[in-house]
């Protein structure tokens, strides 16, 4: 992880106590933070700007996660600027990501990393429907929240299709991190659509499974070594979402996420057990708000919604 550039202060807004740093990059920094008068818990991400131009993409970050409300989607608590550091705060989410899930307890069962990969693309889905594509899915920014459901995060790289934002990415500039960037995104990000999320969908799961990152150079097929480590059924999945041509993936997220939840009922796992397709597909359209079945099943134990 690397370190801030600055230093950053005691206390921002005269409101918030900055603790340890919880992750760095080139969108900025992110601290814990604690509400001085409530002893609330929030994460804090900041950005230091020396020039007017440096802040545009970071507040358009912080606009963009202020206006999308979806339960997979983290929220804005509240931003401002202090001095020359710019700064809007989250909840903070104490499981981590799936990256340091994966790191600590190894790879997850076909049932859990299918039900994350879910969740991941109920959240994509009111990101599409916002005109955004996200350009950073990768298991980095995907928290886990006190009962281990999805919050994707982190709109540092996010693409406002229909504009709308005072700055643009330059044609033929790449984004995004290598092994999780669709190879469209590393030739060109200003033109990338929804299916480079989809690709970033797939290389997530492919790390979910096998607790590698898919390799550098997009040779992620039928041939891949690591894949044989994954069950065969889910094999074929991976392989679309990842497809070099855009035109070979999924079309969007609800195609992708139908395609989900039946490879989840088909897993030899759960033979003999209530089928979720209907229930998550109702979920999934009705933007994250459970359907009756899955209310009363949340009252059950050892249930999962």
């Amino acid at each position: 992880m690397a370190r801030p550039t600055f230093d950053p202060p005691e206390i921002i807004d005269d409101r918030y106590l900055i603790g340890k740093l919880v992750g760095s990059g080139s969108s900025g920094s992110v601290f814990l933070v604690r509400e001085r008068e409530s002893g609330s818990r929030f994460a804090i991400k900041i950005r230091q700007a020396r020039d007017s131009d440096q802040p545009v993409r970071f507040i358009a970050e912080a606009r963009a996660m202020a206006r999308l409300r979806h339960p997979r989607l983290v929220h804005v608590v509240d931003s401002g600027q202090q001095g020359d550091l710019y700064w809007f705060t989250m909840p903070y989410f104490e499981n981590g990501s799936l990256r340091e899930r994966i790191r600590s307890t190894g790879a997850a069962s076909p049932a859990r990393a299918l039900e994350w990969t879910f969740e991941i693309l109920e959240g994509l889905a009111a990101v599409h429907e916002a005109d955004l594509v996200h350009r950073d899915v990768k298991p980095h920014n995907v928290l886990l929240d006190e009962e281990d459901h999805v919050m994707l995060t982190d709109f540092g790289l996010v693409r406002h299709v229909s504009g709308g934002v005072p700055y643009r990415t330059r044609t033929d500039q790449s984004m995004g991190t290598p092994n999780y960037r669709a190879p469209e995104q590393a030739a060109d990000a200003a033109r990338v659509d929804r299916r480079a999320d989809i690709y970033g969908v797939g290389a997530n799961l492919y790390f979910l499974l096998t607790g590698r990152r898919p390799g550098f150079l997009y040779m992620v097929d039928e041939d891949d070594a690591v894949m044989a480590s994954v069950h065969e059924s889910l094999r074929p999945f991976v392989l679309r979402c990842m497809a070099y041509e855009p035109a070979d993936r999924f079309d969007d997220a609800r195609a992708c996420a139908a395609e989900v939840a039946r490879l989840y009922d088909a897993l030899p796992s759960r033979e003999g057990e209530r089928s979720v397709e209907r229930s998550w597909m109702t979920r999934f359209d009705r933007g994250g708000q459970p359907g009756m079945w899955d209310w009363i099943r949340s009252f059950l134990p050892g249930t999962r919604a």
